[in-house]
């Protein structure tokens, strides 16, 4: 708090908002929306969590002082007196039904929901919880619950083996435990009727590929099956096209790019490094801004504005004033070694390096 109101104080969380404001919009990513009970309860990681009251305060605050994007169609790129804001959750929980539509559709905010086919309608449909599961109990019992990044560090790890030794580790972590999981009632996805549904009250599905699986940490044939093959799952079952991706833990190549790209997807999300979504921006290669609960509240636990533009419209327009000195620094050394072809002043380039030196 005392940070993030120095930089309003000094006026740089204004002049970041007008930058991002004026160059492009920002899409957010949004993963479970619980209530207190259901926090208490569930296995995903709190990087991945809203609290019900502080997502409708959110939106509450967004429908009165931001733009709200529909990305069914091309974003407006004129200059805009507010700030523009996309809305999309990942991976299809059950509570972006129960309880993130009906507080968008109370305050007119378009959501995009990226699910995964082959996990919907499942109880710990994703190797984290499981995983988060299995090392809660044990973290109990050796007494190290202290380490609140010991998890995170963890799931880390297990992101960096291949599929099948991360669910010969998490088996084996599973068969360590002394109880039985029981919350799966609140770790659990969408059913097919449950999605079909919210589309037809106007939310939009995109793919999050066919099982969630890393795309740059597979082979990428089998990599272009999960992205075509998810897209014709969607398709079939709801009747209409799919046109939106995103990139499961942002991960992205020049090659899973360009198979997105073949696979007919219109607009792909990343969600590594935040920044803004400009005119100029590769349409498979979208940036976006993870949130979760600490990116929205203040140390009482309530919605602040002022975390929220220090959380997410800060980091945005880090992104973006990032790329800009890319993309200058890339044109200056084009037009350096463009100089120094033949035909193109080339010579005089050269002589003149020469008598530089």
């Amino acid at each position: 708090m005392f940070w993030a109101g120095l930089l309003r104080a000094f006026g740089v969380l204004p002049l970041a908002k007008t930058l991002v404001r004026r160059r492009g919009a920002i899409v957010l990513t949004f993963h479970r929306v619980l209530s207190d009970d259901e926090l208490a309860q569930t296995a995903s990681l709190p990087g991945m969590v809203v609290r019900r009251e502080t997502f409708s305060a959110f939106l509450k605050y967004a429908a009165e002082h931001c733009q709200f994007l529909d990305l069914r169609r091309e974003p407006d790129w004129q200059r805009s007196t507010k700030l523009k804001l996309a809305v999309t959750f990942d991976d299809g929980w059950f509570d972006n039904a129960t309880s993130a539509h009906p507080i968008a559709r109370e305050h007119r905010a378009p959501m995009v929901i990226f699910i995964v086919p082959e996990k919907t309608g499942a109880e710990f449909p994703f190797w984290p919880e499981r995983a988060v599961t299995a090392l809660d109990e044990s973290l109990s019992t050796e007494g190290e619950r202290q380490n609140p990044g010991y998890i995170e560090q963890t799931i880390e790890t297990l992101k960096g083996l291949t599929a099948d030794k991360r669910n010969q580790r998490i088996d084996q972590m599973a068969s360590d435990r002394k109880t039985e999981m029981s919350a799966g009632h609140v770790d659990r996805t969408m059913t097919w009727e449950q999605i079909a549904q919210l589309r037809r009250e106007g939310v939009t599905f995109g793919s999050h590929t066919s099982t969630h699986e890393i795309l740059t940490a597979i082979p990428i044939a089998q990599a272009e099956i999960e992205i075509a093959g998810s897209r014709e799952r969607i398709e079939e079952k709801l009747g209409g096209t799919c046109d939106l991706f995103a990139y499961p833990n942002g991960d992205c190549s020049t090659q899973v790019r360009e198979s997105v790209q073949r696979a007919g997807y219109k607009l792909a999300f990343l969600n590594q490094d935040p920044g803004v979504w400009t005119e100029r921006t590769d349409r498979f290669s979208v940036p976006r801004v993870n949130v979760c609960e600490y990116h929205l509240v203040d140390e009482s636990g309530n919605f602040s504005p002022l975390i929220f533009e220090y959380a997410v419209v800060w980091s945005a327009a880090k992104g973006l004033m990032a790329t800009i000195r890319k993309n200058f620094l890339r044109q200056l050394r084009s037009r350096f070694f463009q100089s120094l072809a033949p035909g193109a002043g080339g010579q005089s380039g050269k002589k003149q390096l020469e008598k530089s030196s």
